[in-house]
């Protein structure tokens, strides 16, 4: 029975000093209290009472743990334990959940677990392992100053008294000398009967401790001080604590260290911590009392752990090592100097591999870039070291931990420690050469899909020079010479491993690269754990990719991708049937209409950003930025255009609107045809191939999203771009912009319109109003600068947006007023590709407003002489894959069976697009497909008709036969 109580006394004070440690942490209403008020005081003084928990558990570990003999070993045990329970802990969390980065950044948290005594991560824990030494030494009989030390100790614990801030800096985050010597003075508690005498002084001590906490609130000159007397390190704090300890100490036996400090490293776990906090967050739980049941169920919750893992490390295995660590401690000092030097002796190939293998991976991802400076955005550039050693560790490290593997897979599978290392290192040497090479050609890295050319091999070897085959044999004769010498001559067997250790590395490699299979897989562990290491794969531009994840990962990246879900039915029969039946739709559209397709001149303009910010709430502008093209968009075919994006990606919007395509009808696996499809596939449909003629305009860098090659692939036989061997011209910058402006582009559509006569086709992508928006570009602002911003969002940033819209506004209308004058028929289809993303507002309330931009469709003077007509049925909202019919349409053009497909999609089903209400992560991941109907209601699938839902599954089936199936389709679409 006097077992059972004192273990209930330990569980009641572990949980005591867990809130004091948790529940803080998590932001509860309770605790926002600062001002001068009787709230503030009584939230000083019940954190002041929790706070007390810590000295009381310290204190009572110095005197028990004081009494342990091998203090040595415990020790070192109690930091194995720490290291081991943290790292696993953390790795865990990181497997659990892809949102860390709401509340922690993921590389710090592991640093924490895996350097504990090195960063101050528990300060409970290694106070305590101090105060361990320290008390060794303090009472050691030889150690005449005993006495002096004690009283030292009260005194530099009181001297803080007197000084703010603590002038030992003893804060928060700095406790472990103070709670060292806490258990310095709980080793040397004497158990005594003047409990009469304690009482006094613990009742004192907290009298005076929550007076001073209770009037400080009202005695803060400024309010930095409110918090002065709510710490551990008060004397008064510690004086009541010492005298619960004196009191209690008789009644309390040994508590399980090993369960106590398991304990402790999961309540201090940042990570862990850190977990907490996002629950409390996501479900908004910032209320004292949900925070205080969260904390309980966390608390329960890693008493419970701590128990199981206390069970685990007394089996067979912990315990090997466990003797093994006191056999080590009860040897002397010299007998450990020589075991420590045999062991590093015996690790050092290992240890050798693995600096190599952090090399590998390091110089593998400086040697993607071309410089000394590294742009992972546009708006930012850093130097690539400080980028590479400082802002991608883990990466670095997992990615050395890949090559690692595989060098040890080699070795274990061969027997030989040299061909596995050094095969490695000239695999690595040819695969990034081989990048180089490829992004020097192509401004792209070798991806999975490269691996089909090893079938044409052959033709490929072919095109090398000789003087490289000539290096490359002499380059491998070497390797295979000195390989050969260092296994005769240093053979290093044992680095090898026995046949245990040989089959776990054949085994972990595979492991390892198999779960690229599931990277892309969102909400799995492994997506989960390569989201929190800051693996970036920006599939809308692969070239930055491996230049900020490194050539290996970027390469891993894209394995998991499946193009699409194979659609029910499908087959070459139920193909033919959707021709056939589309093609007889497309005889009774025809029948209406009168002009050819490919004999007009279409302009599909992609404005970049555009959207006016007044739709969105919250915010209020000064005047309208776009009064010309809010004109346009009224008196002609127009309205809002649903984005599956916010803040990014351009590319998809621009695939859906030349394709006809609906992103969300893809995989999740592929966020960004342009990179991870259009380079795959023989044959790409798109509205280009209507026409003799197809021209694109980007006045920027061409490389982005692929776009020289997709350009080709969809039949498009000139880009005009920064850099091309066709160059943009009539080049100009608004105020301080870096951007070319939209007047430049619209010169640049000029040109192409009076250089040629017939029909053609022209995809215009302009630049102007691309992020950042907080650098000041403009100077004339104030006509249309925001007079309100909802929370969150920055106001100076929907100034200069604004600004750049109105100039666009201005562009657009000198630019339809000179194809007015051209007596050819050319249509325009203006849309917005997203908003930028710089407005605060939550996607879960205003999702819809944050995906609606502006489009509308022109057609000039002579376009409407010549059959084209304006029409306002099913055009409050629309998708960037309605653009193709809607132009057929408003051109009076007729169409082939394709068209007249998408023409009964646009027709008669609601917008296509992705979860609007869902985060707004671009080129990440397709969400779940919602459809949003002409007066902005969203519905899922399952709210469809019948035959709704039946056009729908004809539109995937085509969709899928196109990108990811036979082809059975294709050759009709031309």
């Amino acid at each position: 029975m006097h077992r059972l109580k004192s273990n209930l006394v330990w569980v009641a004070l572990m949980l005591w000093v867990g809130i004091a440690q948790v529940y803080w942490q998590l932001g509860p209403h309770i605790a926002s209290y600062s001002n001068a008020s009787l709230h503030t005081s009584a939230y000083e003084v019940l954190k002041g009472l929790t706070l007390l928990g810590s000295d009381i558990l310290i204190l009572l570990l110095g005197y028990f743990l004081s009494q342990r003999s091998h203090r040595e070993s415990t020790i070192i045990k109690a930091w194995l334990n720490a290291l081991v329970l943290g790292v696993l802990a953390s790795v865990l969390v990181v497997l659990s959940t892809n949102q860390l980065a709401k509340v922690t950044v993921f590389h710090i948290d592991f640093f924490n677990a895996t350097f504990p005594l090195l960063r101050n991560t528990y300060p409970l824990i290694f106070g305590s392992l101090l105060g361990l030494i320290l008390t060794a030494v303090i009472n050691d009989q030889k150690f005449i100053w005993r006495r002096p030390a004690l009283i030292g100790i009260w005194l530099l614990i009181i001297v803080p008294l007197f000084w703010t801030p603590n002038i030992w800096g003893w804060t928060s985050n700095h406790l472990t000398l103070f709670y060292a010597l806490l258990f310095v003075l709980g080793a040397n508690v004497k158990q005594g009967s003047y409990h009469r005498k304690w009482l006094l002084i613990t009742g004192l001590g907290l009298l005076i401790t929550v007076i001073l906490q209770g009037i400080m609130p009202f005695m803060s000159i400024d309010g930095r001080t409110t918090s002065r007397f709510t710490t551990p390190t008060n004397i008064f704090t510690v004086l009541a604590a010492y005298g619960i300890v004196k009191i209690t100490v008789n009644h309390l036996e040994q508590p399980n260290w090993r369960s106590l400090y398991s304990y402790l490293t999961l309540i201090e776990n940042t990570a862990l911590l850190a977990s907490v906090q996002l629950i409390v967050k996501l479900h908004n739980a910032y209320g004292s009392l949900k925070a205080g049941i969260i904390t309980i169920i966390f608390l329960l919750f890693s008493l419970a752990c701590s128990y199981v893992w206390c069970r685990l490390s007394t089996g067979n295995f912990a315990k090997r090592h466990l003797q093994r660590i006191d056999r080590f401690t009860g040897q002397s000092a010299d007998e450990q100097l020589q075991l420590i030097k045999q062991r590093l002796n015996s690790w050092m190939p290992n240890i050798i591999l693995g600096i190599i293998s952090y090399l590998i991976a390091a110089l593998s991802m400086l040697l993607m870039n071309d410089g000394f400076s590294v742009s992972p955005n546009v708006d930012a550039t850093y130097n690539i070291f400080a980028y590479t050693f400082g802002q991608r560790e883990l990466l670095l490290l997992f990615t050395a931990f890949l090559i690692f593997a595989v060098i040890k897979f080699i070795q274990a599978l061969t027997n030989r420690y040299w061909i596995g290392l050094i095969s490695i290192i000239a695999i690595s040497a040819v695969f990034v050469v081989a990048n180089h090479e490829k992004n020097v050609a192509r401004n792209e890295p070798i991806l999975p899909a490269d691996l089909a050319m090893v079938r044409v091999a052959k033709n490929l070897f072919g095109m090398v020079d000789g003087i490289v085959w000539i290096v490359a044999l002499v380059t491998l004769m070497i390797l295979i010479a000195v390989t050969v010498w260092l296994e005769k001559t240093h053979p290093l067997r044992n680095a090898v491993g026995g046949v245990t250790q040989r089959l776990l590395f054949v085994l972990l490699a595979p492991c390892l690269f198999a779960t690229a299979f599931l990277w892309n897989h969102q909400n799995t562990p492994f997506n989960n754990l390569m989201t929190s290491i800051d693996d970036q794969p920006m599939f809308y531009n692969q070239l930055s990719g491996a230049r900020i994840n490194g050539p290996l990962l970027q390469f891993m990246n894209n394995i998991d991708v499946t193009v699409m879900a194979k659609p029910t039915g499908y087959s070459r029969q139920k193909m033919a049937a959707i021709v056939r039946k589309y093609h007889l739709d497309a005889q009774q559209i025809n029948r209406q209409r009168t002009n050819s397709f490919s004999k007009q001149t279409i302009i599909f303009n992609l404005s970049e950003s555009f959207a006016n910010p007044q739709r969105v709430p919250g915010v209020q502008l000064k005047n309208n930025p776009v009064p010309y093209i809010t004109k346009l968009s009224k008196q002609n075919t127009g309205g809002l255009m649903i984005s599956s994006g916010y803040g990014g990606g351009t590319a998809n919007m621009e695939y859906m609107a030349l394709t006809g395509f609906a992103l969300t009808n893809f995989s999740p696996t592929l966020p960004t045809p342009y990179t991870q499809l259009v380079n795959n596939l023989k044959n790409n449909p798109s509205i280009a191939q209507q026409f003799k003629s197809a021209i694109a305009i980007h006045p920027y860098n061409g490389a982005f999203y692929n776009r020289t090659e997709v350009y080709r692939k969809f039949g498009i036989d000139r880009f005009l771009y920064l850099g091309s061997k066709y160059p943009i011209r009539h080049q100009k910058k608004i105020d301080r912009s870096p951007y070319l402006s939209d007047q430049t582009s619209y010169q640049n559509v000029l040109d192409q319109l009076m250089n040629y006569h017939g029909g053609r086709f022209i995809n215009l992508v302009t630049m102007q109003n691309h992020f950042p928006y907080n650098q000041h570009y403009y100077n004339e602002i104030s006509k249309y600068q925001a007079t309100k911003v909802s929370a969150g969002t920055d106001k100076s940033s929907v100034n200069d947006f604004a600004t750049g819209i109105h100039h666009t506004d201005e562009a657009m209308k000198q630019f339809i007023t000179a194809i007015d004058k051209i007596e050819r028929p050319i249509t325009v289809v203006f849309y917005g590709d997203h908003l930028p993303g710089i407005y605060g507002n939550e996607m879960t309330k205003d999702g819809l407003k944050l995906h609606e931009t502006d489009y509308f469709i022109y057609s000039n003077r002579y376009a409407r002489e010549h059959g084209a007509r304006n029409f306002k049925q099913k055009t409050a909202y629309v998708a960037p894959n309605d653009f193709i019919a809607m132009a057929a349409k408003q051109t009076n053009s007729k169409v082939d069976w394709y068209q007249a497909l998408l023409t009964r999609v646009y027709e008669q089903l609601p917008v296509i697009t992705e979860d609007v209400q869902a985060s707004g992560n671009v080129n990440a991941y397709n969400s779940n497909s919602r459809f949003i109907t002409q007066k902005g209601k969203i519905l899922k699938e399952n709210q469809l008709t019948k035959k709704q839902k039946a056009l729908l599954h004809d539109y995937r089936l085509v969709q899928y036969d196109v990108t990811a199936g036979k082809h059975y389709v294709v050759k009709t679409m031309k």
